[in-house]
């Protein structure tokens, strides 16, 4: 094989890799928007139902904003998805994520607020690593999950105003952090949401 030939093949190849590694960006950004939805329905929309108590007509993920609501280490905008429920066109619930730690790491909990009374609607956790069958349980249990529903926005959700779940402390506090946070989000960037 000369030199010439090996040129041309590696000309060709380049071209070839080119084209293609650039239709599948192109596949990538016309689908990102449809990937993004469906991840949301599969693992945010879950929760997102157990959380919203009230009645509504629309689709909160597809009526979904994106809100920025602080900035990273590296300065780089740290934005979140406010899901809207709607009734008759009125808005009559906003949720949105909140993050705590528990004792495996890592609790994200919806929080859904009713923005007329602002008082949170209901809660559901959407992501943990908590320990099976002690975390666990304070997650599944309705006593301590709904205390949350029905208190002002404003109101400390750590200290005694809600009663932790007894053998998960860890966990207990970390979804009282990570509700307090989303009702502090939704406080800050309350006109922005709505």
């Amino acid at each position: 094989m000369s030199l010439k030939e090996f040129l041309r093949m590696v000309l060709i190849l380049t071209l070839v890799t080119g084209i293609w590694g650039g239709l599948l960006s192109l596949v990538k950004i016309a689908t990102q928007d449809q990937i993004e939805y469906q991840r949301i329905k599969n693992i945010k929309a879950p929760a997102l139902e157990k959380a919203i108590n009230v009645e509504y007509t629309n689709d909160p993920v597809k009526a979904r904003k994106k809100i920025k609501v602080g900035t990273d280490e590296s300065g780089n905008p740290i934005r979140r998805n406010v899901f809207i429920a709607k009734r008759k066109g009125r808005v009559v619930a906003v949720a949105l994520e909140g993050y705590g730690t528990g004792y495996g790491g890592r609790l994200g909990v919806m929080v859904a607020i009713r923005p007329e009374k602002r008082i949170v609607d209901g809660i559901a956790v959407t992501i943990y690593s908590e320990t099976p069958g002690v975390g666990t349980k304070a997650m599944k249990s309705e006593s301590f999950m709904g205390q949350f529903s029905g208190k002002r926005i404003s109101a400390n959700f750590g200290g005694n105003r809600i009663d932790a779940y007894s053998g998960a402390t860890y966990t207990s506090e970390g979804i009282m952090e990570a509700v307090e946070k989303a009702t502090q989000i939704f406080s800050q960037q309350r006109e922005k949401i709505l």
